[in-house]
């Protein structure tokens, strides 16, 4: 075989190879991309198909109207009462409402009064009402106290000036000054007439069982009430003078069980 031949017959062995190579490999490749295709296609389908059978049927209105009443109240647990049993209790309620309420209506003039004096209420001491001071807090909790041990009446116009500058003075005002020394009805007078008209003030009397002063003082303060409506007597020294076992040895400052007394009779005299 010359050379020429033998070039021609190696060529055609050449493509017949390559013919059983590439052939398969073609035709493999065409259906692996046929198959994607079919797949990207079939997406949506299936995907739909499987949405469709997981939902239960419905109409359109159906899916967002709410549950009709008669299914409502089969699911809701059987608590309520009776109709007949309802409307027995209803009108119970609706008779007992009127007694209920003449009897609030009642209370109250009362406790508006006591509520009054808890909130409006202004004291002025000397030593003996210092001592009961915590005890008077513990029953009028919101009352204004300005006590101090030896005040004398004289010295009751810078206390005030003081409480005044505070916004302290309230519509109540109660005074237990007199223990420590004899005033005058003049000077009496003048702290009334600065608190004025419009406010209530209770005056305490003075007891010390040898304070030589004690009939004076207080004969100042009866005559201070007897000439000013606006003012009233608490009369500590009637009070405390069977109860020794209210007082210190002195006579004139509180026992621990005479605080209490003492804040009672304060309390007791507002009422």
């Amino acid at each position: 075989m010359n050379r020429k031949k033998f070039l021609k017959h190696a060529v055609k062995k050449a493509v017949a190879a390559l013919r059983v190579i590439l052939i398969p490999a073609l035709l493999l490749s065409s259906r692996h991309t046929s198959m994607n295709v079919q797949a990207v296609c079939e997406t949506p389908a299936q995907t739909e198909d499987i949405m469709e059978q997981a939902q239960p049927e419905m109409a359109p209105e159906e899916a967002v109207q709410m549950p009709e009443e008669g299914a409502a109240e089969e699911i809701q647990p059987q608590t309520e009462v009776p109709q007949e049993e309802a409307l027995a209790q209803t009108e119970e309620a609706v008779e007992e409402t009127p007694a209920q309420t003449e009897e609030a209506v009642e209370e109250t003039p009362a406790q508006t009064e006591e509520a009054a004096a808890v909130l409006s209420v202004t004291m002025v001491g000397d030593s003996v009402m210092l001592g009961a001071s915590p005890s008077i807090l513990g029953m009028l909790p919101d009352c204004v106290i300005d006590a101090k041990v030896s005040r004398q009446v004289i010295q009751a116009d810078s206390v005030l000036d003081s409480l005044e500058q505070q916004d302290l003075i309230r519509q109540t005002v109660v005074i237990a000054l007199g223990t420590n020394g004899p005033f005058s009805t003049e000077k009496g007078q003048e702290i009334i007439d600065r608190l004025g008209s419009g406010r209530t003030i209770y005056w305490v009397t003075a007891y010390g069982r040898d304070l030589s002063w004690q009939e004076e003082s207080n004969a100042t303060i009866r005559q201070l009430a007897e000439n000013n409506e606006n003012v009233h007597i608490i009369d500590w020294a009637q009070a405390v003078s069977g109860h020794a076992e209210w007082l210190c040895s002195d006579g004139i400052h509180l026992s621990a069980e005479g605080r209490g007394a003492y804040a009672g009779i304060i309390l007791g005299g507002l009422s």
